[in-house]
């Protein structure tokens, strides 16, 4: 075990959703998983919501969503390129899980078969008309076969209400949408609600930041039409984690081999991630391979993989003026409200215009980034020499 020296530590980083399984790895995430299973067991019926940053932990949330006497199924969708696209991933998706039940699974079968002979419909005249000539592509094309959204969406209702009238309650949890832009999931939801709100179903989306912002908002007005608290019963947001609970994990995952790595890379490794425990898993196994021959994890061995990772950052064209740079290193270990920030910029010689600037430039530029409406600067850029 020890002649591997600190390549030992990579499985342990390996960052993918915890299961059930993998309880003992997971930190504070049970009051929002709590919540969760307490709403989708008493719903009656409608659509929620998992919102947060890309790699925040929703689908490690949802893998934990499990309310006692409630069935529940768990889809990912990979075709993302159109809402009919979609729409017919959703049904194959679900439809696979469903077609070895007892209850369902004649007509899972049926919807499966369908979508199969639909896809290969589409893709076999795609095939067949890049073959053709420009003559007969033109003439071919007015008679192209085309997503047949409306079958696919009754077909998903079929299913859907014979997976309810069957387990009495059932829980669909989509993932995966989150990858997509706000504007396209509302449409595929908005498009869906007909299917999805019906008695003893809930449905749980994982969604883009920028809906459940755009929710929060809609929830303080009153009386405005389009709303998204008419499609949204909640919507949970998975807030970025604190350096505390970052270093929890990592300690967590590390276990038996903490030896392996000195004690100042896991608040460093903390700092970096920003609360994001992606981030943290990310720029440790990025500095475990660049040192891979070590016997042991060192500050100076991350510091020097931060630094590089920045610099090729900085290289694509996001660059700093002299004055921002200035900034950066005045504010390293900054957590405060925007006043305090123009403040000490203005005290070691930004002229007043200068300082809002610089402070309008580096939040744009995520070197500056808010928690619970303080300023700070990421850790991504907290320990790079400039």
């Amino acid at each position: 075990m020890y002649d591997k020296g600190i390549s030992v530590l990579i499985p342990l980083l390996t960052d993918k959703p915890l299961r059930e399984s993998d309880s003992d790895w997971l930190v504070n995430r049970q009051e929002e998983i709590s919540y969760l299973n307490n709403i989708t067991a008493h719903l009656p019926f409608g659509i929620l919501g998992v919102a947060g940053e890309t790699g925040i932990g929703k689908t490690t949330v949802l893998n934990f969503v499990k309310p006692s006497h409630v069935y529940v199924q768990t889809v990912n969708i990979s075709l993302r390129e159109t809402m009919e696209s979609i729409l017919y991933d959703l049904l194959y998706s679900l439809a696979s899980k469903l077609e070895h039940d007892n209850d369902v699974g004649e007509v899972a079968r049926e919807c499966k078969d369908w979508i199969t002979e639909e896809v290969a419909t589409l893709k076999g005249f795609s095939l067949g008309f890049s073959m053709l000539g420009n003559t007969e592509a033109k003439f071919e094309k007015s008679r192209a076969p085309r997503f047949n959204f409306f079958a696919a969406r009754e077909r998903l209702g079929l299913l859907i209400e014979e997976t309810v009238n069957a387990k009495r309650k059932f829980l669909l949890i989509v993932d995966e949408l989150d990858k997509e832009k706000k504007e396209d999931v509302l449409k595929v939801i908005d498009a869906l609600k007909t299917q999805l709100l019906i008695d003893n179903l809930v449905v749980v989306f994982s969604l883009p930041f920028a809906i459940y912002r755009e929710y929060v908002s809609d929830r303080m007005r009153w009386n405005e039409a389009g709303n998204l608290e008419n499609v949204f019963k909640d919507i949970v947001f998975l807030e970025p984690l604190k350096a505390l609970d970052i270093k929890e994990m990592l300690v967590k995952r590390l276990d038996r081999y903490l030896d392996f790595v000195e004690h100042d890379v896991l608040e460093v490794a903390a700092d970096f991630s920003d609360g994001n425990p992606r981030d943290a898993l990310w720029i440790l196994s990025k500095s475990v391979y660049d040192n891979v021959h070590e016997d042991k994890l060192r500050k100076v061995h991350l510091l020097n993989t931060i630094n590089k990772v920045v610099k090729e950052y900085i290289s694509t064209g996001v660059s700093l003026t002299e004055n921002q740079k200035r900034a950066v290193k005045l504010l390293r270990d900054y957590f405060g409200p925007k006043e305090g920030i123009l403040e000490i910029l203005q005290k070691n010689g930004f002229k007043r215009t200068t300082a809002y600037s610089v402070f309008e430039q580096l939040v744009e530029k995520r070197f500056l980034i808010v928690r619970d409406g303080n300023y700070k600067i990421s850790g991504k850029f907290k320990f790079v020499d400039f």
